[in-house]
């Protein structure tokens, strides 16, 4: 089935937006997306079992996931989505959580995320595996809402664990994090599983600003659905569990100089479950805007 959609304007308040399901070549340009951005299960647009999907110009503005590949019965290649700004209280793009098949060859280029509970996700629960994905020149903004939803506003969410003790586990490779700058209450999250390793991560030109905005609490990581829950945790910059093989060059931490936040490391990891990392031209400081800076913090709040 091939399909195009222009210049459209859906809008609902308690379910799906757009649902492409089980297409071929399909495009969908300069649509506008608005949701309750106070209602769950309000997606704007899923992709599911469906390839060769071109997202490109569209504004969406909801409550749940706003760009949701996932599988169910079949595997999902080549999806690219491009120049596009999003609002959500879940996650901007999040791959899965439904991954019962493969999801392969996605590609997600010059995007704006405002004010949203996360940023860039892969939340791979159901034992597919996920391969040849890149994020490229996408600024970020996240912060706390409510721990009722899903996320707990990390600009990069990266998990694979089984959704049930009887599910099998997916691995996610090949992932690429390139020219990503993002303003955020937390840090990034890295989780494997022992059968569902994260194998060749790279961020290449990344650059992190940590700084607390609202009043939610924080010290907390999100492993759901299933697997741990919600786990207390110090805040660091980059959390790490499972993982063969990551590449980091060219990145800049700050740290916005706050006395009532409690930071923690800027890399958090455990030997024993992470191996082969590459660290070149890291940097990880404390961020200090004096009376004088006309400096200022972009939250990339405008499109």
């Amino acid at each position: 089935m091939r399909m195009h959609i222009l210049a459209g304007y859906p809008r609902n308040d308690d379910s799906i937006l757009l649902h492409i399901v089980r297409c071929e070549n399909t495009s969908i340009h300069d649509v506008s997306i608005y949701g309750d951005f106070n209602t769950p299960n309000n997606d704007g647009i899923d992709i599911e079992d469906s390839n060769n999907t071109v997202i490109t110009r569209c504004h969406i503005d909801t409550g749940d996931d706003a760009i949701c590949p996932k599988t169910y019965t079949s595997p999902l290649y080549n999806l690219t989505a491009t120049n596009s700004w999003i609002r959500t209280k879940s996650s901007a793009i999040k791959l899965g959580s439904a991954s019962w098949f493969e999801l392969n060859n996605l590609v997600f280029n010059n995007i704006t995320i405002v004010d949203s509970h996360r940023g860039l996700a892969l939340q791979i629960r159901d034992g597919g595996n996920v391969s040849d994905i890149t994020f490229s020149n996408i600024n970020i903004s996240t912060r706390y809402y409510d721990p009722s939803w899903w996320g707990r506003a990390e600009p990069i969410y990266v998990t694979t664990c089984p959704r049930h003790s009887d599910s099998s586990e997916g691995s996610i490779s090949n992932l690429n994090f390139v020219n990503i700058s993002a303003v955020s209450e937390n840090g990034i999250f890295l989780s494997g599983s022992k059968g569902g390793l994260l194998r060749n991560l790279r961020f290449i030109n990344i650059n992190l600003t940590y700084k607390r905005w609202t009043k939610y609490m924080g010290g907390l990581v999100d492993y759901r659905p299933g697997c741990q829950g919600l786990v207390n945790h110090s805040t660091a910059g980059i959390i790490m569990e499972h993982i063969d093989g990551l590449d980091v060059e060219n990145v800049n931490m700050r740290w916005f100089d706050g006395r009532t936040v409690q930071w923690d490391n800027p890399l958090d990891f455990r030997p024993s479950t992470v191996n082969n990392i590459s660290l070149l031209n890291f940097h990880s400081g404390v961020y200090k805007q004096g009376r004088g800076s006309s400096e200022q913090i972009p939250l990339f709040g405008s499109n």
